[in-house]
């Protein structure tokens, strides 16, 4: 803008100066010349009606030769655009002789283009290439650790205390990582420590419920064997098998919460024993829920007596917002219940068991694990050695790789 009020001075003297009518070209080639003598890089040129030139200060290279493509106007009463790669203002000012108006005065001047480069030898060039890459990648190694950082922190303000910080960065970026590192350890000690007397301690309540009535005893051992036959069927690693393991031992943790005289009692249920007992599954996911890190098996406890169709409890959520292990839990524990003693009734045969999962497929269990359970059974299948993976407070999972069998 600057240079364009200073081209528009240069326009309005020469405008004043210059009269086509009484001087010669010769003359107004020297009038123009005199007066922009000091600026030699401007270019000026006088065009009568017709538009030829009459007069030029004899800058009539590439700047006055051509036309000025895509011009701007400008405030200070000028235009910018381009000729030939270059940026150029424009000043345009009408003549006026004697007989009114008798040409038109245009003076152009360059605005040098600005790059990074302009100015710069190669070497410099390709030494602030370099600079900017290494610090490119200097912040984005510090960038990445605070956000490895975040992440963790993150993570642990939910309980999540597994994720460590890679340790990068810059000195003080380091140390921070490293410190927060020995603190999430430190936490992750404690809270296994926790977590341990906590589940033995649950362990160890679940024992004296089953020890009230003889005929449950070892139920959940039982359940929990079969859960994890179907979870190593599966494919589950050995972190989802624990979690499986330990949410089916636990599955009935809730009883806890149920009188004796409804646990206890020889014989069938009334209606509103039977709604006490229906309490389990919550008061059991209260229980193990309170703990932080045993969530899943929380889970487990309270869905397994939902159904597949929605009719079950305690939520009566139906399909797949079952969670997986509550529905192999459920699976599991039915199973078990038909084929062993109660109070109130006989052992079942197996066969007819599993005929009863078979046909309440797609109604009270998952089709598909439903499925799987009885071809395991009737192939065979599922009858490893499991015995010291399903202790109480032993947190081996078994060693079984096998293919799943194929479901008909």
């Amino acid at each position: 803008i600057e240079l364009a009020k200073q081209l528009v001075q240069h326009a309005d003297v020469l405008q004043a100066q210059l009269d086509i009518n009484r001087q010669s070209s010769v003359e107004l080639q020297s009038a123009i010349e005199y007066a922009l003598a000091n600026l030699p890089q401007l270019g000026a040129q006088v065009f009568d009606l017709s538009g030829e030139v009459v007069a030029s200060n004899g800058v009539s290279n590439l700047l006055s030769e051509l036309s000025l493509k895509y011009p701007h106007p400008l405030p200070a009463g000028g235009v910018v655009g381009e000729i030939g790669g270059l940026s150029v203002v424009e000043v345009n000012r009408q003549l006026l002789g004697e007989l009114g108006q008798s040409g038109t005065l245009r003076l152009r001047i360059a605005i040098p283009t600005i790059t990074w480069s302009a100015g710069v030898n190669k070497l410099a060039m390709i030494a602030a290439a370099i600079s900017f890459l290494l610090a490119w990648l200097v912040l984005g190694r510090a960038f990445r650790a605070l956000g490895d950082i975040h992440f963790s922190l993150a993570r642990a303000a939910k309980s999540d205390l597994c994720h460590r910080v890679p340790i990068g960065g810059c000195g003080e970026i380091r140390g921070i990582a490293n410190e927060l590192n020995d603190t999430l350890d430190g936490l992750d000690d404690g809270t296994v420590k926790i977590q341990k007397v906590y589940v033995d301690t649950v362990l160890a309540l679940s024992r004296t419920v089953e020890a009230k009535d003889r005929y449950t005893s070892g139920h959940s051992q039982r359940v929990a064997k079969y859960c994890v036959e179907m979870g190593e069927w599966l494919g589950f690693d050995y972190e989802r098998l624990e979690i499986l393991r330990l949410g089916a031992l636990l599955h009935d943790i809730g009883k806890v919460a149920v009188p004796d005289s409804v646990l206890c009692k020889p014989g069938p249920l009334d209606d509103d024993e039977f709604e006490e007992m229906r309490r389990h599954p919550m008061a059991g996911d209260r229980i193990l829920g309170a703990i932080p890190g045993l969530r899943d098996i929380a889970d487990i406890a309270r869905s397994h007596h939902e159904r597949w169709d929605g009719k079950g409890y305690p939520l009566g959520v139906a399909g797949e917002s079952i969670p997986l292990e509550g529905r192999i839990c459920a699976i599991a524990d039915a199973y078990d219940a038909m084929v062993t003693k109660r109070s109130y009734k006989p052992a079942m045969p197996l066969e007819k068991a599993l005929g009863i999962i078979q046909k309440d497929a797609g109604s009270h269990f998952d089709p598909e694990l439903a499925k799987l359970f009885v071809s395991m059974k009737r192939n065979g299948k599922g009858y490893k050695s499991l015995t010291a993976a399903t202790e109480m407070g032993d947190n081996r999972c078994p060693d079984v790789h096998h293919p799943p069998p194929q479901v008909s």
